[in-house]
């Protein structure tokens, strides 16, 4: 089975080539092959992959920067997926396209379900919430929803606060997070083996829902989550001290784009159709910070 994967080299990208099942071919497809911005060559592309699944792990994702960047970000995030959707049409293939929960204005105070109605807050989320309604006007393409991706590759919130605790310890001073964002960390291993469980899913003729919800299990503050980090960066040998996290407010850590106070995902549909265990987001942590240490992380 042939899979072209776009978005190669990103965090997700580089954990699919990872954890890839043995009758999988990939192709992989980054930005030294694909210009997202010329459809043209992305349409050729996909026909000449003679692909059976394509699966888009590309996207715009500089929340902030996004703000300034608006035209990119939408090119990237819509209208790139868009194209990606119409070419695959043409074959007798089926896409995968990766979204987020920052389609929800976080308004919520209970998981957000597949079918609640979309309201972002920022441009990011607005241009992937436009990715995923272009995607889902097409047959035999499936969104999946996730939340605070991060795995041992890349620029992610995990890699980040590690760094964090590393420098902010020796200084002696402490770490200051936003506690009143709520979420689920999600691992790029987790969301990978759900990625792959569709795909087997899907080539046994299983019917699933064209929009699902992914991530770990739990429930965490951006505070929760770089605390565990330090603890668990210290348990696995990453650093030799955590620094000390201190729970902040939002309105105390200005950014340029609105974040979603509340945007827990219900896997519920996910985990009963497709049978795959979602596991707490800390056991999760504990995998890829034993990764991370096979790279051995300074």
């Amino acid at each position: 089975m042939k899979i072209l994967l776009i978005g190669a080299t990103g965090q997700l990208g580089q954990t699919l080539i990872k954890t890839k099942p043995q009758n999988i071919e990939i192709v992989e497809c980054s930005r030294s092959n694909i210009d997202l911005s010329n459809l043209e060559l992305i349409n050729d592309f996909i026909l000449s992959s003679n692909a059976n699944f394509v699966i888009n792990s590309a996207a715009y994702t500089e929340v902030d920067r996004a703000e300034l960047e608006s035209e990119l970000a939408y090119q990237i995030n819509a209208e790139a997926p868009n194209a990606i959707a119409n070419s695959v049409s043409k074959t007798k293939g089926s896409l995968i396209h990766i979204s987020t929960d920052f389609v929800f204005d976080g308004t919520k105070n209970i998981p957000y379900n597949p079918k609640d109605y979309v309201k972002p807050l920022g441009i990011y989320g607005k241009s992937k919430a436009k990715g995923e309604e272009y995607v889902l006007k097409l047959k035999n393409n499936y969104v999946v929803r996730t939340s605070w991706l991060y795995g041992d590759f890349g620029k992610n919130f995990c890699l980040t606060m590690l760094r964090l605790h590393k420098e902010k310890s020796l200084a002696k001073q402490p770490l200051r997070v936003v506690s009143d964002q709520i979420g689920a960390p999600t691992s790029t291993y987790s969301l990978s083996r759900f990625c792959w469980k569709i795909i087997d899913s899907l080539s046994k003729s299983k019917i699933i829902p064209s929009l699902l919800h992914w991530s770990d299990a739990g429930v965490a503050s951006w505070f929760d989550f770089a605390f565990a980090i330090g603890e668990i960066g210290v348990e696995k040998g990453l650093i030799s001290e955590a620094a000390k996290v201190i729970p902040i407010k939002s309105d105390e850590y200005k950014t340029p784009a609105k974040r979603p106070h509340y945007s827990l995902l219900n896997c519920e549909e996910s985990t009963n159709i497709l049978q795959e265990n979602q596991f707490h987001w800390r056991v999760e942590l504990k995998k890829v910070m034993d990764e991370i240490k096979l790279k051995n992380f300074k």
